[in-house]
């Protein structure tokens, strides 16, 4: 006697064998998204001397074996990092709670060394409390940073602070001067290869936390990034789709 069962499992067995062999994975994100690269970058990139939110040294090379998001910020800027970082921060605890988090890294890493100690990145963290334990924040001494975002390819100027200046978010202190720099959201596989860039500020989306704090500090312009983000502001949903493809597993948006 035929037992259905049995034909049900060699069925879904030879499914996957078929699958494998013709070669089915996750696709690469579409082009929509950001920008596909191959590159490597200079190894000595990987072991520059940075600290953590903690006060503890580590550098890039701290994470082998890892995938690793990579995103410039800053803890004063009033326009897009705060978006950006809110949408870093729902892309970690969507990777946590798929089970990854121990594959993927993100490390948000301050254009800012000069106020952005680690005591205040570490502030800065606990405003997205509970924060994902995969997400750090770095800094390091400012030409070790120049090295780093030359290589990347990130923007970032020193400017005059707007005339009246915005307010500390921290100290209440008025603000002395301001960076404009670009928003880039950097992939590596776990070889260390740049894969994938992500260019512009972050397009919020509904269950997204923003701490009020932040929500609070951010200017005109940051309101206006917040409730009209401009065509082609990334998603963390979009993120998730990079990383879908560098684990080569789907990882599902998550809503806490």
């Amino acid at each position: 006697m035929t037992r259905p069962w049995l034909i049900a499992l060699l069925t879904a067995a030879l499914s996957a064998v078929l699958l494998a062999a013709c070669g089915q994975s996750v696709p690469p994100p579409p082009d929509s998204i950001g920008t596909p690269i191959n590159h490597t970058p200079p190894a000595a990139i990987r072991t520059l001397p940075l600290v953590d939110d903690t006060g503890k040294p580590t550098s890039l090379a701290a994470y082998p074996g890892k995938i690793l998001v990579i995103s410039d910020t800053m803890t004063l800027c009033q326009e897009t990092c705060p978006l950006d970082t809110a949408n870093v921060v729902q892309t970690a605890r969507a990777i946590e709670h798929a089970g990854f988090g121990d594959q993927v890294e993100f490390a948000s890493i301050t254009i800012d060394p000069d106020r952005d100690t680690p005591a205040r990145l570490a502030t800065y963290r606990h405003l997205f409390d509970p924060a994902p334990a995969d997400w750090t924040l770095l800094t390091g001494a400012p030409g070790i940073l120049a090295q780093l975002w030359k290589q990347l390819g990130v923007y970032w100027q020193k400017v005059p602070e707007d005339n009246p200046p915005g307010t500390d978010w921290l100290t209440g202190k008025p603000l002395t001067y301001d960076i404009n720099h670009s928003d880039l959201i950097f992939f590596f596989d776990r070889d260390g290869h740049e894969r994938f860039v992500i260019d512009g500020a972050g397009h919020v989306e509904p269950g997204t936390q923003i701490p009020a704090t932040l929500r609070g500090f951010l200017s005109d312009q940051g309101q206006s990034n917040l409730t009209h983000p401009e065509p082609g502001s990334w998603t963390a949903p979009q993120a998730l789709q990079v990383i879908s493809w560098l684990t080569q597993r789907q990882i599902p948006p998550h809503q806490p």
